[in-house]
């Protein structure tokens, strides 16, 4: 549940979410800390990680974490 919130999430506002921490970091972020963020599992975080590369966001995965690529 998201601090303040009386209701979880919803997958799609999760990826929103997610894109959006991405996009605002200036280093690689791991699935762990975006898990912890979200209250989610980590595994759920990979998997909405690979949703959103399959649906045309630019990921990048390094050994560090997840980060944003860039799109030009």
């Amino acid at each position: 549940m998201r601090k303040g919130s009386l209701r979880p999430m919803n997958a799609a506002q999760r990826r929103e979410s997610i894109l959006k921490r991405l996009s605002g970091a200036e280093a690689p972020v791991s699935a762990s800390a975006l898990a912890a963020l979200l209250g989610v599992s980590r595994q759920i975080v990979v998997g909405d990680i690979a949703l959103l590369r399959a649906a045309g966001a630019q990921i990048i995965a390094t050994p560090r974490g997840y980060q944003k690529g860039s799109t030009g």
